[in-house]
C-alpha cells in the first residue's frame, strides 16, 4: 500500500482500520474447496462464524456455496439474518441456547455436546411426535494430544445418548462430530480421520449422513510469517490425510449413499485476508528500550501477535525518520502486554502507518469494550475500490445497556 491511499483511507474512513481483501479470501476459499472435493467428492465447508463473523464475510461463504458453522444462539441468528437456509447451518457448541431447540425444528445440523443437551432434544421430539427430528453427537476424541479436550462426549456417554435417542422413536442420530484444539499437524488430521470413521462404523455401521472432523488447519501466509512455525501442511496434504482416507473408506458405497464429509474452517480461510492498519502516535526511549505507541492495540490483532511476530508493513508518512533498533510496537490499553509487534529495526517516524497483516481471525469479533471502542472495517473489491462493511463504533454502542 502507497501513502497516498493510506491517507486517503485514513480521512475517509479514520484509523485504525480493518481491509478485507475479497477477491484473495475467494481465490483462497476455491482453491481449498477445489482441493478437498477432488479427493472426495461429498466434501462440504462449514465456514467457523465465531472467527471472524463479519455479515458481509459469512454473506461471501453462502454464496460460494459453503455451510454456517454456529456455536451460539447470537451466530445462529446471524446465519439466519444473512439468508441462510437453517439447513446448511451446522450448530455446536457447549451451551446453545433456546436457539438449539429452534435448530432442531428448522432441521440444522445440531449436534449435541453432553447428554443434558440430548435429554432436552429427546424431551422435545416426544413433545412433537407428528414431526421427524434429526441430531448429531459430538465426540470427544484422544489422539494424543498434550491436554484433555473439553469439548464433546466420552465413548460411554456417546453409547448412552444412542439409548436415549433409540428409545424415542421420531429422533434419529444422523452426524458425528468432533473438535480437537491447538492439533493442526498432519499426523493429528489422519488420527481424527480413521477414528472418526471407526466409530462411525462401530456404533452406526456407517449409516450416517455427516462426519463433521471440526476445525484447525493452517491457512496461507506470507513467507515471513510462515517460517515461525514448522512443518506447515499444504490443502493437498490435509486432503490427503482427510478427504483421500474417506474416498477409500467408501471406495464401495454409491456416491449418493455416502456421508458427507465436513470441515469447519475458520482462520484457514479468513485468517490472511484482513489487514488492520494504526499509526504511529508516539516513539520514546526508557533505559535501553523504544517504544513506537500506536492508535490500536493486541485486541485489535488478536492473540496471534502477542505469539509470533506478525507480517507488517511501514508506510511512511513523514519525512523527518530517524533509524531505531529494536522497536516494540504498543498499543493504546494501559495493559503492559499489549505488544503488538517486537523487535523492529528501520527508519520511524510520528504520523507513520503501520499495516498489520494476518489478523482475519480472532480480532474485530474478539475485540472487548475495553478502553475504546473498535474501528470500522471496509472491503477492498477487485477493481481496487473499497467500500464501507462495519461502521465505527461509538461511545453511546458500548455504554447504553448501562444505566447512568
Amino acid at each position: 500500500m502507497d501513502i497516498f491511499e493510506a491517507r486517503r483511507l485514513d480521512k475517509e474512513y479514520g484509523s485504525p482500520l480493518y481491509i478485507f481483501d475479497e477477491a484473495s479470501f475467494i481465490n483462497n476459499y476455491q482453491d481449498f474447496v477445489a482441493t478437498m472435493k477432488t479427493k472426495y467428492p461429498q466434501y462440504r465447508l462449514s465456514y467457523s462464524f465465531k472467527t471472524n463473523y463479519t455479515p458481509y464475510i459469512c454473506s461471501l461463504v453462502k454464496e460460494l456455496g459453503g455451510y454456517a458453522e454456529v456455536v451460539s444462539d447470537m451466530e445462529y441468528e446471524i446465519a439466519l439474518r444473512i439468508g441462510y437456509d437453517p439447513k446448511k447451518v451446522v450448530f455446536n457448541g457447549p451451551d446453545k441456547g433456546i436457539a438449539g431447540v429452534e435448530a432442531l425444528f428448522n432441521g440444522s445440523l445440531v449436534n449435541a455436546d453432553h447428554l443434558e443437551e440430548v435429554k432436552t432434544y429427546c424431551a422435545v421430539a416426544q413433545e412433537n411426535i407428528q414431526k421427524e427430528f434429526s441430531l448429531g453427537l459430538r465426540v470427544n476424541l484422544d489422539i494424543g494430544q498434550s491436554f484433555i479436550s473439553r469439548f464433546g462426549m466420552s465413548v460411554e456417554d456417546v453409547k448412552e445418548a444412542c439409548r436415549l435417542v433409540r428409545a424415542t422413536d421420531n429422533i434419529k442420530i444422523s452426524g458425528l462430530h468432533c473438535h480437537i484444539s491447538r492439533c493442526r499437524g498432519r499426523e493429528a488430521w489422519k488420527k481424527r480421520t480413521v477414528i472418526m470413521l471407526s466409530l462411525a462404523d462401530d456404533l452406526f455401521n456407517g449409516d450416517l449422513d455427516y462426519i463433521d472432523l471440526g476445525s484447525g488447519m493452517f491457512g496461507k501466509m506470507a513467507p515471513e510469517f510462515q517460517k515461525q512455525f514448522s512443518n506447515i501442511p499444504t490443502y493437498e496434504e490435509y486432503a490427503d490425510v482427510t478427504a483421500s482416507v474417506f474416498e477409500n473408506h467408501y471406495k464401495d458405497v454409491p456416491e449418493n449413499k455416502r456421508p458427507i464429509l465436513f470441515t469447519e474452517p475458520g482462520t484457514t480461510i479468513v485468517n490472511k485476508y484482513i489487514s488492520c492498519i494504526g499509526k504511529v502516535k508516539a516513539i520514546k526511549q526508557i533505559k535501553e528500550k523504544t517504544f513506537a505507541v500506536l492508535n490500536c492495540s493486541e485486541h485489535n490483532l488478536g492473540e496471534t501477535c502477542l505469539l509470533k511476530r506478525l507480517p507488517i508493513e511501514i508506510i511512511h508518512n513523514n519525512n523527518q525518520h530517524n533509524h531505531y533498533i529494536n522497536v516494540d510496537f504498543v498499543g493504546y490499553t494501559c495493559l503492559e502486554q499489549d505488544v503488538m509487534y517486537s523487535g523492529y529495526s528501520g527508519n520511524l517516524a510520528i504520523d507513520d502507518y503501520v499495516l498489520f497483516d494476518n489478523v482475519g481471525g480472532y480480532s474485530n469479533v474478539y475485540k472487548p469494550p475495553f478502553i475504546k471502542p473498535n474501528c470500522s472495517m471496509v472491503v477492498r473489491k477487485e477493481n481496487g475500490q473499497y467500500h464501507i462493511i462495519k461502521r465505527t463504533e461509538t461511545f453511546d454502542d458500548l455504554l447504553k445497556t448501562y444505566v447512568f
